[in-house]
């Protein structure tokens, strides 16, 4: 039998998944698993999004598509970028892609020479890593500041000769954290200086709570677009996470790189669901105001009952806790977050995952998108557990 290619030796396999397959050996032996690893509200898709989505398949919108995605999407998705960062970008500026992390590997694809380093903030989310290394890149990691924020100093010392990118994401995941725009502004002024692409993933802007706004690198700088790639999703602000509809904002020159590679790649993502797409951008920010609130509800009640038990931060924004368990280790009781996390997993029957798998390893991460009693009932579990 051939042996696989190394740069798939190397792929760390996704934390998530692994654990998501754990939990599901549980509940089929019959335990009731609370999920705290799950990036994904328990909110139902908008019913305007589902009928849009029926209606297209109805009319047999079935077939090919732009390989750039449907037009009048783009238009949409334009339309709303401009409103919400006074700018002037077109549909030429945008591509769709299944979901932003296929949109982050056609990134790295097009990108990414042999050898070519990008520079990855702890903590990240666990594909930016294994994307870069499938391009053949090379991460290099900066540790964060104070409150999981950007340390700028670390960042300019990991630039070097081979540096062709940096990868953000505000709200971060998994810490929550939102990077100020007179941060953003000097990472710019950086990527300017040593000319390479800042790639923002903004995938969790719509949920942003404390009456905070979301903004984009590019509502800083007009002229961004010369090194940026911003990168969306539908799939948490509208609550479409099966739909595998994500995004990128760029220049046209990039989006044309971006378009040949996914011409021999996937041709065009599902045409049907493009139309869901194109309803969810009509809804006003009144209907979607109530899913962030009872988010922002969940996340005071999982912050002040998991404060109890842990050392945490406040999200600002997106779905997770991501709290300092130090001092269980420091304490002997176990030997990493990977142990403690299957610990919890296996004897309080609640899932979260490790801090390794999002490069600090003294954290876990525990979502708070579940309901509230199932914060509560997880909260309990664990603190018996503990």
């Amino acid at each position: 039998m051939p042996s696989p290619s190394d740069r798939i030796k190397e792929i760390v396999p996704s934390k998530s998944l692994e654990i998501a397959l754990k939990v599901l050996k549980l509940r089929e032996e019959g335990h009731d698993v609370i999920g705290l690893h799950v990036g994904e509200a328990d909110f139902d898709t908008p019913s305007t999004i589902i009928k849009s989505t029926q209606k297209a398949l109805s009319e047999n919108k079935t077939k090919y598509d732009l390989v750039q995605g449907n037009l009048e999407l783009r238009q949409s998705i334009a339309q709303r970028f401009n409103y919400l960062n006074q700018g002037s970008i077109t549909p030429q500026n945008i591509i769709l892609g299944n979901g932003s992390k296929h949109i982050l590997y056609n990134i790295f694809q097009s990108l990414l020479n042999p050898g070519d380093e990008v520079i990855i903030p702890r903590p990240y989310w666990v594909t930016f890593p294994e994307s870069v290394k499938l391009a053949g890149g090379v991460p290099r990691f900066v540790a964060p500041s104070k409150g999981f924020q950007l340390d700028l100093d670390g960042i300019r010392e990991a630039v070097g000769p081979k540096t062709k990118a940096l990868v953000i994401n505000s709200p971060n995941n998994p810490s929550g954290v939102i990077y100020p725009p007179h941060i953003l502004s000097q990472l710019l002024t950086l990527a300017k200086e040593h000319d390479f692409m800042i790639i923002s993933d903004e995938a969790y802007e719509g949920f942003i709570y404390d009456g905070e706004r979301p903004f984009s690198l590019y509502s800083l700088d007009k002229k961004a677009l010369n090194n940026t790639i911003t990168v969306q999703s539908f799939s948490k602000t509208f609550s479409m996470t099966g739909f595998r509809i994500g995004y990128a904002i760029a220049s046209n020159s990039w989006v044309t790189h971006l378009k040949n590679l996914g011409g021999h790649q996937v041709g065009n993502i599902c045409t049907f669901a493009q139309y869901g797409a194109l309803e969810a951008l009509s809804l006003s920010e009144g209907e979607m105001r109530p899913y962030v609130h009872e988010l922002q509800e969940r996340r005071d009640l999982a912050f002040n009952l998991f404060s109890s038990l842990f050392d945490c931060y406040k999200p600002q924004g997106g779905f997770c806790l991501f709290p300092n368990i130090s001092k269980y280790i420091e304490e002997g009781r176990f030997t990493s977050s990977q142990s403690m996390a299957l610990e919890i997993l296996e004897k309080a029957h609640v899932a979260v995952l490790p801090g390794e798998a999002f490069g600090l390893p003294e954290h876990l991460r525990l979502s708070f998108t579940p309901s509230k009693d199932d914060i509560k009932n997880a909260f309990q579990k664990i603190k018996d557990f503990l």
